[in-house]
């Protein structure tokens, strides 16, 4: 848990959820396969390695400029990937260059929000 600046205690889960559901496009894995390995705050790491380990699998290195939890079927670790995988896509500083969209693209303060409560978690 992380205190905001309004004194409220926030988890990481409730930051997950103030970002719009996104749907990709059938098959489309672009994003995993051109922007590597997304940072991740401690707290993301940790729960990557618990997925990871609870099915007898380890961190994987980089390779390349694809992400290494990419597979034929699409993101392997899609459960607890992280906070910049969820926003991608969501807001117009990040729209994916496919077309996908939520419903309703992150309004630029709700963004801000989300980015400044992101970086708590990163004390």
């Amino acid at each position: 848990m992380r205190d905001a600046d309004d004194g409220g205690a926030f988890s990481l889960d409730d930051l997950y959820a103030m970002i719009p559901p996104m749907e990709c496009l059938p098959g489309c894995t672009d994003c995993c396969r051109l922007f590597g390995v997304p940072s991740r705050t401690p707290e993301e790491d940790a729960r990557i390695r618990a997925y990871l380990h609870a099915q007898g699998r380890s961190i994987l290195p980089a390779q390349g400029t694809c992400c290494p939890y990419l597979s034929e079927k699409g993101c392997t670790i899609y459960p607890v990937r992280p906070f910049t995988c969820r926003l991608f896509g969501t807001s117009p500083t990040v729209l994916c260059p496919r077309g996908a969209r939520p419903l309703e693209l992150l309004h630029e303060d709700l963004e801000a929000e989300i980015h400044s409560r992101y970086r708590l978690f990163w004390r």
